[in-house]
């Protein structure tokens, strides 16, 4: 009986749920962080979810582990809305003023409603003499991608993760793996896959990890506002029309347009001034960086002999004058003949009389008319 009542005891301790402690441990959720990095000026999470998930919470400290878990800063942000089985990344920066040397560690807790999900922590150490074999001299972003120049201090083989960053959102990332230096700076550069907003700010990262002597990394970030651009690569002209090829700059659409205008120049002037003709103003067919589109337009009339200064601006989004070239155009064509409608002579022989004949009746035409007569009484017959 006895034995019997201690098993029953045993049944209901095991049948009590765990504590808050250990389930924070374990996570309770399907969204957990897979990776983390951190430096003294930045960071990065990388969560994974088998399920779709929103608005979960990250909270971030960072803590001097040698002077009794004393926390330097911390932040808490939505993660917002985290797809099903896709590696999303998170960014932030750190503002430490007056850093001290030594180790500190990232400290990252995933939550929902309060409940921990997950949470993970990264060591690493600032201001120490460890050497790498890289070293990042600059870093360039802009509205088209991001360059980075590395040089080596050894020859190296490493990975250089390119991010396209919007508040603590990666909105792009793109990988280059087994890059190489050996022994003078190169660059490397990627373009953005994602369109951007114009005149809004953005941040471009690059994440540089070496394999050897051990594995590290090398980080960078620099803020750019992103503008809608492009350039004129090709123009032609002559007294009928013209036209100019425009290539994209930017992956901030570019929805501009062309004006093309012409003035006379007077050549019995001495300073060379010109009279004003005509200008035509047309759009730009829509594009990003690497498209080109080409815009004719033609003039009203033919331009009469003379010289003529054609003028073609390129406008931007905001109407703001982004490119304006000049060249000229040299007409041959007499005054008499402007606007002047060449007949069609092709069939001026076949208008004409022949001789005494009726007028508009040629001969090979009656010819063929008498053989089908004859060919029809003959049928008759």
């Amino acid at each position: 009986m006895k034995a019997a009542f201690l098993l029953l005891i045993l049944f209901l301790l095991s049948a009590l749920p765990t504590s808050a402690a250990d389930s924070q441990v374990e996570g309770t959720g399907s969204a957990h962080i897979v990776e983390l990095y951190s430096d003294i000026e930045s960071f990065d999470v990388t969560f994974y979810s088998s399920g779709q998930e929103e608005n979960l919470t990250l909270e971030v400290s960072l803590v001097r582990p040698d002077k009794d878990e004393n926390v330097i800063a911390a932040q808490e942000f939505s993660t917002g809305s985290l797809p099903a089985n896709t590696r999303v990344t998170k960014v932030g920066f750190w503002n430490v003023r007056n850093a001290e040397r030594g180790a500190y560690t990232l400290k990252a807790r995933l939550l929902e409603q309060g409940q921990v999900l997950s949470e993970s922590e990264y060591d690493f150490v600032y201001g120490s003499n460890s050497a790498s074999r890289l070293q990042l001299d600059d870093l360039v972003p802009n509205s088209e991608g991001i360059s980075v120049v590395l040089s080596p201090k050894q020859a190296s083989l490493f990975d250089i993760e390119y991010m396209l960053v919007d508040g603590h959102d990666v909105i792009y990332k793109t990988k280059t793996e087994k890059a190489s230096l050996t022994s003078i700076p190169e660059t490397f550069s990627a373009s953005w896959g994602s369109l951007l907003e114009n005149n809004k700010e953005y941040a471009g990262r690059v994440k540089v990890q070496v394999y050897s002597p051990s594995r590290g990394f090398i980080t960078s970030t620099e803020n750019f506002t992103a503008r809608d651009d492009a350039e004129i690569t090709d123009i032609y002209e002559d007294e009928t029309g013209a036209s100019a090829t425009v290539l994209g700059r930017s992956q901030v659409p570019f929805e501009g347009s062309l004006a093309f205008s012409v003035y006379k120049v007077q050549e019995t002037s001495g300073s060379g001034s010109s009279v004003f003709v005509e200008s035509i103003r047309e759009r730009v067919p829509v594009l990003l960086t690497d498209d080109d589109e080409t815009v004719e337009v033609a003039w009203n009339e033919r331009l009469t002999e003379g010289v003529y200064r054609l003028e073609i601006e390129l406008f931007g989004n905001d109407g703001d004058v982004i490119e304006r070239r000049e060249t000229i155009i040299e007409s041959d064509l007499a005054p008499s003949n402007a606007g002047e409608i060449i007949p069609d002579t092709k069939n001026e022989t076949s208008n004409k009389s022949s001789g005494n004949g009726i007028p508009g009746f040629s001969i090979n035409a009656g010819v063929a008319g008498l053989f089908l007569v004859f060919a029809f009484f003959k049928k008759l017959h």
